[in-house]
């Protein structure tokens, strides 16, 4: 029982569980703000990135990681507005078919696709999660250093959003990334399992700003 728990209150589980939740939220209750302005459809694509990383976290396999990384480094081009939600969207899909796939094949191989040296494989293990936390730790700081001064030029494809939830899911996001990539070095802090405490976290940042989104304060 107590091992079934543990492979569930995971880091990689909680992203997993808010990328479903984000893509639910936005298809069945405030899919009418996107009607209204498409631009809210950077939200698929965050949504589908976040399920992809948390999947990476329990597909050991180094090819699949790797597409984790891309998929979590769309980021960067979908926060500084660069190009379109439908862009955005249709490249995460495509890189959460493409680990997809690697996975079957993965698994009817004895051998991985990608097997570099014993010493280089073994250091991507762990370093190609904390490049995929890096990644999605752009969300927060891009909307804090680039966004929050200079909104309006992102608006040709970023809608203002400087709400008080909104503002504070990217600071728990950065924190986020920071236990995840504390986790790849130390399981234990304080007596308790760090990737619990990214679950607990990361269960929060699902609470909070939904909670602060319904009780409808503003920031500003």
């Amino acid at each position: 029982m107590d091992s079934r728990i543990d492979r569930v209150t995971t880091i990689g589980f909680g992203l997993f569980l808010q990328g479903i939740l984000w893509l639910i939220i936005w298809l069945r209750v405030f899919f009418i703000f996107f009607l209204f302005d498409p631009r809210w459809g950077h939200n698929f694509a965050f949504a589908t990135i976040f399920i992809t990383v948390g999947l990476a976290y329990y597909i050991r396999k180094t090819s699949c990681r790797l597409v984790a990384v891309v998929s979590a480094f769309l980021i960067v081009p979908t926060e500084m507005a660069y190009w379109s939600w439908e862009t955005a969207t249709n490249a995460a899909i495509a890189l959460f078919i493409v680990m997809i796939i690697l996975y079957a094949v993965e698994r009817t191989r004895g051998a991985e696709l990608v097997s570099p040296t014993t010493r280089l494989r073994a250091w991507l293990k762990v370093h190609l999660m904390n490049f995929a936390y890096l990644g999605l730790a752009h969300m927060p700081l891009i909307f804090f250093v680039g966004r929050w001064p200079n909104q309006e030029r992102f608006a040709q494809y970023l809608p203002i959003e400087f709400e008080l939830p909104t503002i504070v899911f990217n600071l728990m996001l950065l924190v986020l990334a920071i236990l995840g990539v504390g986790e790849r070095y130390t399981s234990h802090v304080g007596g308790y399992r760090l990737s619990k405490i990214g679950f607990a976290w990361s269960i929060l940042m699902i609470i909070v700003p939904l909670a602060l989104l319904f009780a409808k304060p503003s920031f500003g």
